[in-house]
């Protein structure tokens, strides 16, 4: 098969679903499978590139608008490559468009990975809600398929929730192939680098709707209790206002690390990895399998897909409950043998239900399925 990934960012952007293409593309290429990527050129890059077997083509982006691409290039791309379906993630209300266009011009059918809600207010945002609902997901499910990452999401979701026995299940997964336990050494440097105190993390990008004002508001209460440091990891429009919610609360023991190119010794490093996310679009949650896979206990909300994610294995609390959130990190750093117990349980789970065989064979019979 030759499967064109459609997607508003990709390497070397840095987001979960950025490494959710990836991987997918990688895990297809590695079995043989033809697979090109059409995106923006946001960074800026090599317009074409060959990597791990994937050819990525990147077109000029001509504006962006509220974190959406407006990319031309991506359709006549749509129309120049050779390829037997197209598979797409949303949201990504301007691209979703060409893919439609594409497809029914040149009748190749479609494959949508649903990963959240338009959940934005901007009043030139809400008409794709409309779009999706009315035009965009009953043409494609007359002949294609949409995934949503897990069964949860799909009962919340507003758009999906009117298809919901046409939309099938296929999580995002883990490659294990990138994953890896940092060295002893490197693990006890990151330690000792924040006096060997207890590390409470957060990994992903600084937006709103990751809740990571509660989630600092929650550990000036939890150190109260616990000599522990929160460390924040990523990139983002947030990083001016939170640096100022850090200074302006007094609370100490807060180290915001911006982007790093390896997360895994902080997450070998850590007690527990906390994702506070308080709106629905936090779908899903890469980070929690990440953290999972090394052993390591999770917090998060009990919106969207996160508490399927986590499963018994980790702990859901209500979003912006910052009561809530400290009571639970607390209860957590008070008792390691529970700690252990969780991390263990995390890692199994994603073996079983979340590592790359078991979700790309699932792929493939969907790919199958729909050229036949």
């Amino acid at each position: 098969m030759k499967i064109a990934h459609v997607t508003k960012f990709f390497y070397p952007h840095r987001g979960g679903i950025e490494s959710v293409v990836m991987d997918v593309a990688k895990a297809l290429a590695e079995r043989s499978h033809d697979v090109i990527v059409l995106t923006s050129n946001i960074p800026k890059t090599k317009s074409f590139e060959s990597l791990n077997g994937i050819d990525i083509y990147r077109s000029k982006n001509l504006f962006t608008l509220s974190n959406q691409t407006v990319s031309p290039g991506i359709l006549v791309d749509l129309f120049k490559r050779e390829f037997d379906l197209i598979h797409i993630q949303l949201p990504d209300p301007v691209n979703s468009l060409f893919v439609l266009i594409a497809s029914l011009i040149r009748k190749k059918p479609v494959v949508v990975s649903y990963q959240s809600d338009i959940v934005k207010d901007e009043w030139y945002i809400k008409p794709f809600d409309f779009i999706y609902s009315t035009i965009f997901l009953p043409l494609l499910l007359k002949r294609s398929r949409v995934l949503a990452t897990t069964p949860n999401y799909i009962d919340c979701s507003r758009v999906l929730t009117k298809f919901k026995d046409e939309v099938e299940v296929v999580p995002n997964f883990i490659d294990l192939n990138r994953v890896h336990i940092a060295d002893k050494d490197v693990i006890e440097k990151v330690k000792k680098k924040y006096d060997n105190k207890k590390i409470v993390l957060f990994v992903g990008r600084l937006v709103p709707y990751k809740g990571i004002e509660y989630l600092i508001n929650a550990h000036k209460k939890v150190k109260k209790k616990i000599d522990c440091v929160l460390l924040i990891v990523g990139g983002g429009t947030l990083k001016e206002h939170l640096k100022n919610l850090i200074d302006s609360s007094g609370v100490s023991d807060v180290h915001m690390l911006g982007e790093v190119s390896d997360l895994f010794p902080y997450y070998n490093s850590c007690s527990v990895l906390v994702l506070p996310s308080v709106t629905r679009q936090e779908a899903f949650g890469v980070t929690l399998l990440e953290a999972m896979i090394c052993s390591k206990p999770t917090i998060t909300t009990n919106i969207s897909g996160m508490p399927y994610v986590v499963g018994d294995c980790g702990i859901t609390v209500s979003p912006r409950d910052d009561d809530a959130l400290s009571n639970a990190i607390i209860n957590l750093l008070l008792d390691e043998n529970e700690c252990k117990r969780r991390g263990k349980c995390g890692r199994e789970r994603v073996l079983k239900y979340f590592s790359k065989d078991v979700i790309i064979d699932d792929m493939i019979k969907v790919y199958k399925e729909i050229l036949d």
